[in-house]
This record gives C-alpha cells, structure tokens and sequence, in this order.
C-alpha cells in the first residue's frame, strides 16, 4: 500500500510538471512579420509623397490597386490615384504627416494580423495660393500583395473641412 501511494504522488508530480504543448502562433508570428515589413512600405510612401516624389511614391502601388478616396465609395484605379496625388500638390505644399501611428490589419472571424497596416495621424499642409496652413485628420486601411505593393488603399478624412479652412 505504501509503495502504491509512493508511486502514485510520483506520477502525479511528474504529469503535473509537464508543460502543455504550446499553441501554434505561427500565423500570427508571419502576420506579424508582413505587418512590421509593411509599416516600412507604408512610412516611405507618406514621405515620398512629402518629399515631392510621386513617381517614387506611385511604384509603391500594384498596377491593379483599388483605391478608395474620401470623397467617393467608387474603387479607383492606379492611375486616378496617381492625378488625384498631383493635383494634391499643384494646390498644396510643405505636406508634413505627424502622429503617425501603425496598427495591424487582422483577419475576419479569428483576429490574426493579415500584413495590412491601419493608419492614423494628422497631415499638415500649406494652400499655395492663400499661403495658409491647414491641418486634417487622416485615417487609412492598407493591404499589400506578396511583393509588398499596395493593392487596396481605403482613405477617410474630411476633405470639406480642408476648404472650410481655406475659406476661413
């Protein structure tokens, strides 16, 4: 009897000890990795575009880009975007993106990062013609294709409210 409860408590110190197998984050881990990857696509695009650079910023899009601009819920092209983005900086200058702040996309039903990047932050800019600086809050929902271009570019800000401030 003795040697039964021995042996007993043995078994269950030993089975209690044992760790439970780990859950398998693997998805997550690469969503992760493509979110981290695609933060730095994102963050040179803003400042290719801050810089003047639309040809550089534009190769950053895949040619069959959906592009979703505040003020429509049409799906745009490359090109649109491309005129869309020249005619920002025929009106405006010294275009400056602060607060910026990356948050991951996930996937729909189990959460997992998917590589898509959220964006917030505010854009700074000055009207050439009035010589005033305006400021707009910006929100973006980005994904990529696996050869890290932008393939789907959805964009909410209050574009009325930038010429209300130029009205002002």
């Amino acid at each position: 009897m003795k040697n039964l409860i021995i042996s007993m408590v043995v078994v269950m110190v030993v089975t209690s000890c044992t760790q439970p197998p780990s859950p398998d984050t693997s998805a997550f881990d690469e969503g992760v990795a493509k979110f981290n990857a695609n933060i730095e696509i994102v963050d040179a695009t803003f400042n290719l575009f801050e810089n003047g650079d639309l040809d550089g910023m534009i190769a950053n899009y895949a040619d069959d880009l959906i592009w979703s601009p505040p003020n429509t819920s049409d799906s745009l092209s490359k090109e649109v975007l491309a005129e869309g983005m020249r005619g920002w900086h025929a009106e405006f200058e010294n275009f400056k993106f602060r607060d910026r702040q990356y948050y991951p996309g996930v996937s729909e039903g189990d959460y997992i990062p998917d590589g898509g990047v959220r964006v917030y932050g505010v854009w700074d800019f000055t009207h050439k013609a009035t010589g005033k600086v305006l400021s707009q809050k910006y929100y973006a929902v980005l994904q990529f294709n696996d050869e890290g271009k932008i393939v789907a570019d959805l964009e909410w800000f209050d574009q009325g409210g930038i010429f209300d401030q130029v009205e002002e």
